[in-house]
């Protein structure tokens, strides 16, 4: 086996504004693993907030590769050989592409799962002004449900934004940890009142022991605190949702584990993604079809349409093909 990384930027066709900043675009880094003519890629996208860089990244691909290449470490194998994060991800999911290619079966049979032809997607809208959040909102009308990025002065007056013109889509915000618990107890009631369903990471993942005082109905979901199996003790009781992306969980392979270990502890699942090419949503895409909350809306960011891949028609994501991955 001979194991490859480059890293590439993919650019989003508008900066989308967050609680910790705004993203134009990012760097992600691609793994190919070629064996008796046949290649697998796998696609990760490191992320600051988690102290990870495409620099370090490769840095980390490039360590672990002899071991890889000379057949010493294998997917098995990788999930103890390096820590769950983006650099794992890129591997794990370069070598499940190489092995259903190689054994000439889906990814899908090899995980023993079924392929839905498309899910119901979210799209997400950024923070703007009440305003603008208004007019974002009446261009994705047909949307199967809405994400709505929180963090400004300005939050409740966008929710009700959103609701002026899209008075019963499914919808829920997304703090990004930017949040205090006694700003979170203040906003609940109303988010409550405008039928927003669930609270995504409202809080840093330092303070999620304070969730214990957290007075309101409106269900919580676990971003930045939840990356793997590791993480569910300290989260139950505390969060009914987990938000499970590749990047965090360091691969397909875990985040399958993860999902059945989740649901078992009685979590609501969501999938999630970072920025990132049909590459790394395909696999994505997999983890989506246990997921009640699909949040893969990155074909519909991403600037070039042939980093899109895997088509998102505003309210679902649709099959895509082995030409693409797995």
């Amino acid at each position: 086996m001979r194991l490859t990384v480059r890293k590439t930027y993919v650019e989003a066709k508008a900066p989308v504004r967050v609680a910790f900043g705004t993203i134009a675009g990012l760097e992600t880094v691609e793994v190919r693993a070629e064996q008796d003519g046949q290649v697998g890629r796998g696609e990760a996208c490191p992320m600051s907030i988690y102290g990870q860089s495409a620099e370090a990244s490769v840095r980390e691909i490039a360590a672990i590769a002899p071991a890889i290449e000379g057949g010493e470490v294998d997917r098995a194998g990788l999930q103890r050989a390096m820590p769950p994060g983006a650099a794992r991800n890129a591997i794990d999911c370069a070598l499940w592409d190489l092995e259903a290619k190689l054994g000439g079966r889906s990814a899908w049979a090899l995980a023993g799962l079924e392929a839905p032809p498309s899910i119901p997607s979210d799209v997400t809208i950024g923070i703007l002004p009440p305003d603008e959040t208004a007019r974002a909102a009446a261009a994705i009308a047909d949307a199967a449900m809405v994400k709505l990025k929180l963090g400004s002065d300005h939050d409740l007056d966008c929710v009700r934004a959103v609701r002026s013109v899209l008075p019963s889509v499914p919808l829920f915000v997304d703090v990004n940890a930017g949040w205090t618990l006694e700003r979170l107890n203040r906003a609940a009631p109303a988010l409550a009142e405008a039928g927003v369903f669930m609270i995504e990471q409202p809080l840093p993942p330092e303070e999620d022991d304070r969730l214990g005082g957290y007075e309101g109905a409106v269900p919580l979901c676990a971003d930045e605190s939840c990356h793997t199996r590791a993480d569910l003790d300290r989260l139950a009781g505390l969060y009914a949702f987990i938000n499970i992306k590749l990047d965090k969980t360091g691969g397909l392979t875990e985040a399958l584990a993860l999902a059945e270990a989740a649901k078992a502890r009685g979590f609501r699942l969501m999938a999630g993604c970072m920025l990132g090419t049909g590459v790394a949503m395909a696999p994505a895409y997999m983890v989506a079809s246990l997921c009640e909350i699909v949040d893969l809306d990155a074909p519909l960011v991403v600037r070039d349409p042939a980093d899109a891949a895997l088509r998102h028609d505003g309210r679902a994501l649709h099959l895509f093909g082995p030409e693409l991955w797995g």
